[in-house]
């Protein structure tokens, strides 16, 4: 099992990208869509952390 802090610090990263892709793009809603989505597997990350449970993120497995 990975451990929390480091789960925390990505999470915490995520939601850093998300705000900035927020504030930064001018793409319109497809950004803040994926600002959206990039923030909340952030704050999930960060939930996870703190409850000592696998996030979302890290279920997703080994990417071919």
């Amino acid at each position: 099992m990975e451990r929390p802090l480091v789960t925390a610090g990505f999470g915490l990263l995520l939601v850093a990208v998300a705000v900035a892709i927020a504030f930064m793009s001018d793409a319109g809603w497809p950004a803040y869509l994926a600002a959206a989505v990039i923030g909340g597997l952030g704050a999930e990350a960060v939930y996870s952390a703190a409850r000592r449970r696998r996030s979302l993120v890290s279920r997703i497995g080994p990417m071919p």
